[in-house]
């Protein structure tokens, strides 16, 4: 047997469902579906119950604790029922504990049995016809995929997912910006196999398009769609299934993809992880000759990708902070637990910057803008030397407001204008932990050590 056999061979032991990994998810599936029939029912609803998502393609992987169930409603359900009626329905499945979620469309969500269930409301469409909701396609995903796939491409789905997974680039949510579900299955029918996917993509270039049903004529997809990787949805030709895969997810896939076929490990799959401590961290920060500056705060209650999209937006903000007064920012992160923290990691060349800065003026021999450059700078109260020329132009140098990054963040963060929750919740407090004082933030939240080493490293935990 081949090395790549062998590495597949393994990862699909441990990945694929056994009789009582299926019996039990069954369970739970079944006794939420006749809950909201009953209570459908009741209400005198004309409904369907679908399970929807891998479980239904029979493409998901044992460690997956994902439950997607639809109330399909008839055609021509108006929206505004289709989220009072539907979501109170859909709340009976699961009882006591469930809470709204929303991506493009309302759902409920809950915690049942150690699986997060997801109870989504949606209205029966037609291929090619155009949804109410965003959501409305996905039995129509589910019918195709199953029209297409056998047995051995269903296992070859489940590779994929993992060596996903074990990348970083699984998941279309915007905390990730990688590949959904759909995505991995609409790569294999398009390929044929694992192997012939990562092949191929070992191939693709700044842009790539697959047409499974050649909708379009060549050329065409570019100019309708912005996008690294185009993947024209084969149910709907007006939708890319690839439209949430990031620049940096779809960069990667490449690059793990083309050093897995040049050499088979199961590390792209399962990753072994360095066991790493506080002291490990601050060892690397003082290595790299690197500042981190660490802003812990509150985390709002909103839907994930609400919450990521904000968290985002403020990651970006305050950088922009940071260059505003002249702290150079080598490499930013955020992370959240989505319950209690949000945390903004930053890089920066040096927490510290010289008391002067350097302004340049104009040419000697443009008169007014000269006047105005001297009459501002000759009596100015923050001038610590010139104006002086130097060449053919004037210069001076100026006091900095802020010399230290901690300084700065303490007094500008509380009125930065941010993303409106997260900024709410800065106003409240905030805790700036920098450099050294890393080790009292690992302490408190031993989750952030290997977050933190990873973000210092740089290097994928892929690439051995």
């Amino acid at each position: 047997m081949s090395a790549l056999k062998e590495v597949l061979a393994e990862v699909l032991e441990r990945v694929k469902p056994k009789p009582k990994d299926r019996e039990k998810v069954m369970g739970v599936l079944d006794s939420i579906k006749r809950k909201i029939e009953r209570e459908a029912m009741a209400k005198g609803l004309n409904v369907r119950v679908e399970v929807e998502g891998s479980l239904a393609k029979d493409t998901w992987v044992s460690t997956d604790r994902d439950i997607d169930l639809f109330i399909i409603f008839p055609r021509g359900t108006p929206k505004d029922v289709l989220k009072e009626v539907g979501l109170q329905i859909a709340k009976s499945g699961v009882g006591e504990g469930w809470r709204l979620g929303y991506a493009e469309h309302p759902y409920v969500e809950a915690t049942v049995d150690g699986y997060t269930v997801e109870i989504v409301p949606s209205v029966e469409i037609e291929e090619g016809e155009r949804p109410v909701t965003a959501v409305d396609r996905t039995p129509l995903h589910t019918k195709f995929v199953l029209s297409k796939m056998d047995e051995r491409m269903k296992d070859d789905v489940r590779l994929l997912k993992q060596f996903m997974k074990g990348i970083g680039v699984y998941g279309a949510e915007l905390k990730v910006g990688g590949f959904s579900g759909y995505l991995c299955e609409l790569l294999v029918i398009n390929y044929g196999s694992f192997q012939r996917v990562l092949e191929e993509a070992a191939k693709w270039r700044g842009r790539t398009v697959i047409d499974y049903m050649k909708y379009y004529r060549e050329g065409e997809p570019e100019q309708v769609f912005d996008s690294p990787l185009i993947i024209i949805d084969p149910v709907d030709r007006r939708r890319n299934a690839a439209a949430a895969v990031s620049l940096q997810c779809y960069a990667t896939f490449i690059a793990a993809a083309e050093r897995f076929i040049e050499g088979p490990s199961i590390e792209y799959f399962f990753p072994t992880k360095e066991e790493v401590d506080a002291s490990k961290v601050l060892e690397k920060i003082k290595e790299r000759g690197v500042s981190l500056v660490v802003v812990k705060t509150g985390c709002p209650i909103l839907p994930s990708d609400v919450l990521w999209g904000e968290i985002q937006r403020s990651l970006m903000k305050i950088v922009g902070l940071f260059e505003r007064y002249e702290f150079k920012v080598l490499d930013q992160k955020a992370w959240s637990d989505e319950e209690k923290h949000v945390v903004f990691i930053f890089e920066l060349e040096s927490r510290r910057l010289r008391l002067g800065k350097i302004r340049q003026g104009p040419k000697v021999w443009y008169h007014e803008d000269v006047k105005k450059f001297l009459g501002k700078h000759m009596e100015g109260k923050n001038v610590l030397a010139g104006p002086s020329i130097r060449g053919e132009r004037w210069y001076v140098e100026l006091r900095r407001k802020y010399t230290d990054a901690k300084e700065l963040l303490e007094e500008e963060l509380p009125i930065l204008q941010m993303s409106k929750d997260v900024m709410e919740e800065v106003k409240k407090g905030f805790e700036l932990y920098v450099d050294d004082e890393i080790a009292e933030l690992c302490t408190k939240e031993p989750r952030l050590v290997e977050e933190i080493h990873v973000f210092l490293r740089k290097r994928p935990i892929w690439l051995k």
